[in-house]
């Protein structure tokens, strides 16, 4: 394959293109900075700019698939100024890929789009939340922007391709991330739960959400898929195996749900909401997870 990628400097994007060379393909990625820009036979920058629209057509050269990540980061205070970004980012980035696609010739035959799990309702029991458990959604800005990216991103089926979304869940990586600041006051003696500590986790770890990616652009499949590993945890067991693994109890009482909504603003929504959320159908597809139980992806991660 030739896959074109937003988002190629990203935790995520990083590890799908360190993965894709490795299988043989070649990467085209988009950049809004000249510096980034490398010119390799397998690795190819080509810029483009979000807000005045224009982005270099010459990216989409014998691509056959493209992997759209690129978004500004919601772990940020919601202001609405951050708001304004974080949507615009996600909702204007992918009307300029359906533009760019609409009026110039082209080869690409499969696009994949992300989302989050965030979209899901917070839910404290133990049903596994499925893909076609949309509606009802989660009543929070993480869900509006999750529900307007996925609909943009169906607007791909209009020019004849074929479309998937992934849903990520918590991103488990030894290169920063969600873990980095769940593991640092652990490792301090600092670790605790988050407001009951009840909250499902449904979390994934960095090389399985890259395998995901790529096997659904190799299998060209359809659809919304979850990307989240088969074994879900709550989240103050969550806290203790990472202090487990790292060798450091975790005693303290979790912080209460007050201190967390002070602390993170209406960004509190990131960390309280309670998801748990199924990995059947992309199992379903031949995909095989070589992290399944939480333990073990910590084990590689953190030791």
């Amino acid at each position: 394959m030739k896959v074109l990628i937003t988002g190629a400097t990203g935790l995520v994007g990083k590890q799908i293109v360190d993965d894709l060379h490795e299988k043989g393909h070649v990467v085209h990625y988009l950049t809004t900075r000249q510096e980034a820009i490398k010119d390799e036979p397998n690795y190819k920058g080509f810029l483009w700019n979000v807000k005045e629209g224009s982005i270099d057509v010459k990216c989409l050269d014998g691509v056959t698939n493209i992997i759209h990540l690129a978004g500004e980061t919601v772990f940020q205070r919601w202001t609405d100024d951050a708001k304004k970004r974080i949507m615009d980012s996600r909702v204007f980035s992918t009307q300029l890929l359906i533009d760019t696609l609409k009026n110039n010739k082209h080869q690409v035959e499969h696009v994949t789009t992300a989302s989050a799990i965030g979209i899901y309702p917070d839910q404290q029991d133990g049903r596994a939340l499925k893909e076609n458990e949309i509606p009802p959604t989660a009543s929070n800005f993480l869900a509006d922007v999750c529900i307007a990216w996925e609909k943009i991103g169906a607007l791909f089926t209009q020019l004849g391709l074929k479309h998937s979304i992934v849903r990520i869940g918590i991103v488990l990586s030894d290169k920063g991330g969600a873990l980095d600041q769940m593991s640092k006051p652990v490792k301090y003696y600092a670790g605790a739960g988050f407001g009951n500590g009840k909250m499902w986790q449904s979390w994934i770890a960095i090389d399985d959400l890259s395998g995901i990616f790529i096997h659904i652009a190799q299998e060209q499949l359809e659809g919304i898929y979850n990307g989240v590993a088969p074994n879900p945890v709550r989240n103050r067991n969550m806290m203790e195996t990472i202090g487990k693994v790292v060798g450091k109890p975790v005693f303290l009482p979790n912080v209460p749900k007050f201190v967390m909504k002070m602390m993170l603003g209406e960004m509190s929504a990131i960390v309280l909401s309670s998801q748990h959320v199924s990995s059947e159908k992309i199992e379903k597809t031949g995909y095989t997870f070589e992290y399944r139980e939480l333990e073990n992806a910590l084990q590689n991660y953190l030791s």
